[in-house]
């Protein structure tokens, strides 16, 4: 199933999201930081990142931006999480796809990760018919 990056500094919340992920089949990496969040990013290709709005070093904010700044991250998609809901706009402006709220329900954000690497998937489809297309047209 689908790799996973999740991004968080709090261990216990980072803990009970893995233990989530991983019983419904996912590969998780985990980082406790920003900084870790963009290294292991970068080195692990997940399908998706789960990214914790405020954390030491580099924020949500910071990493979100600099993964889409990024040619070889900018197609992942992140669901930024967070316990304040004003934040959704700033995470959404950065390149956030999607924004949940601490603290996060089981259902809500399986539903949301599925929903995501749904259309993820469909994404990467409709690209490869783009390029066989545009190969016979040439």
């Amino acid at each position: 199933m689908a790799k996973i990056l999740l991004a968080d500094d709090d261990a216990d919340i980072r803990d009970i999201i893995s233990g989530i992920l991983q019983k419904e089949g996912f590969e998780v990496v985990l980082a406790k930081d920003g900084n870790e969040a963009l290294d292991l990013t970068k080195a692990n290709r997940p399908e998706l990142v789960l990214l914790d709005y405020l954390m030491p070093g580099l924020n949500g904010i910071e990493v979100c931006a600099a993964l889409k700044k990024d040619k070889e991250t900018k197609s992942i998609p992140i669901i930024m999480m967070t316990a304040y809901a004003s934040e959704k706009e700033g995470s959404l402006s950065a390149g956030a796809i999607d924004f949940i709220t601490k603290p996060i329900e089981k259902v809500d954000l399986l539903l949301r990760i599925r929903s995501v690497l749904k259309v993820k998937h469909i994404n990467n489809e409709l690209q490869k018919i783009i390029a066989y297309i545009e190969e016979l047209g040439k």
